[in-house]
């Protein structure tokens, strides 16, 4: 890493509502341990604290959870927890925290993580990382692409170009495949899941900014201006109401020139829905993940997920998520499990709203 001085931003936006009804309004995705030991959050900062230490650690939340974020990661300093007025989607998030480490440490190279993946090899990512950053360091940007284990529709790809120092060039973005598009793609071996953490220079990020999104650059940048004044929360608002809404894949990745890939195998999954919890949770020799008091009897390739003392008992079925709280009860197919989020819907439109 040649004395790259590395700020690790998490970017901790979004309600999780397809961990409904484990995630809730008061309590977002991010936030919940999923059967392990600490909250999402914690647990990503935790595994790059060898790269960088908690004075370069920085959130970014939505103003619901800022608080709440800070409180699951206590060390990282309390002006390192950037508040949204209302989500924008990531290249404007990102924007906001490579403005701000901008200023505090222009030299610095920023890695941004997704809040709520899990990676079983840590040191296997800060390896990567390292290679990442001497090469973001030179200019341009780099993102991490995972080595696929499977065929998945549910993530995106990276297709990798002409190789460079410790990686590839990007040839071009895949968004998720159909299941013949995806076997087509994991057979030609040039791909990598797109793991979405990106790793650069504040002023590199800033300037593909400024020539794909102008008006999201020139708000963010009176942003920057009031800093530490008593006109920063009303020039943030001002702000985050002009700013393009858009994903920095659609917004930045896909347009900018010069983008590179470093390969990595560290056992990551993006814990998308519940039956994504493989990859948190070790399934037992029928494909099943149970926690809490789950019981199981001819029952294969499903989630049985309680919480407190109440029992769930399940009997002759296959691919079924059963998830128990004390005032809500969900029961899904697994395959339909990303569809969560329109029972969410439908239970606010019923008036349901304590519920969620």
């Amino acid at each position: 890493m040649r004395g790259v001085a590395l700020h690790m931003v998490v970017l901790s936006g979004g309600a999780g509502t397809r961990f409904w009804p484990l995630s809730r309004r008061g309590r977002p995705k991010q936030l919940l341990t999923l059967g392990g030991e600490a909250p999402l959050i914690a647990a990503t900062l935790a595994r790059v604290r060898p790269l960088a230490p908690p004075e370069r650690w920085w959130l970014v939340a939505g103003e619901t959870y800022a608080a709440a974020c800070h409180a699951a990661v206590p060390e990282t300093p309390a002006a390192h927890v950037l508040s949204e007025p209302k989500g924008a989607n990531t290249a404007p998030a990102i924007a906001l925290a490579a403005l701000r480490v901008e200023q505090e440490d222009p030299d610095a190279v920023m890695v941004v993580l997704p809040a709520d993946h899990h990676v079983q090899d840590a040191a296997a990512l800060c390896a990567a990382l390292s290679v990442a950053a001497d090469l973001a360091h030179q200019g341009g940007i780099v993102t991490l692409g995972v080595v696929p284990r499977h065929v998945e529709t549910g993530y995106g790809y990276i297709e990798r170009g002409a190789p460079v120092p410790g990686g590839f060039a990007v040839r071009r973005f895949v968004e998720k495949p159909g299941r013949a598009e995806a076997e087509a793609l994991i057979a030609d071996k040039q791909v990598y899941w797109n793991a979405g953490i990106f790793v650069m220079r504040p002023a590199v990020y800033l300037a593909e900014l400024a020539r794909h999104l102008p008006r999201t650059h020139t708000a963010l940048r009176e942003v920057q201006a009031a800093v530490g004044s008593a006109a920063y929360e009303k020039a943030l608002r001002r702000a985050y109401a002009e700013v393009d809404a858009v994903s920095i894949d659609h917004g930045i990745m896909e347009k900018a020139q010069g983008v590179c890939v470093v390969p990595v195998e560290c056992g990551w999954s993006d814990i998308g829905s519940f039956s994504a919890l493989g990859g948190r949770l070790p399934p037992d020799e029928s494909g099943n993940v149970k926690h809490g008091r789950a019981v199981a009897l001819d029952v294969r390739d499903s989630v049985l997920y309680a919480e407190g003392n109440h029992v769930v008992a399940v009997l002759g079925v296959k691919g079924l998520v059963v998830v128990h709280t004390p005032d809500a009860t969900l029961v899904v197919p697994a395959e339909r499990a990303q569809e969560v989020r329109k029972l969410v819907a439908k239970i606010e439109k019923a008036g349901w709203a304590e519920h969620l």
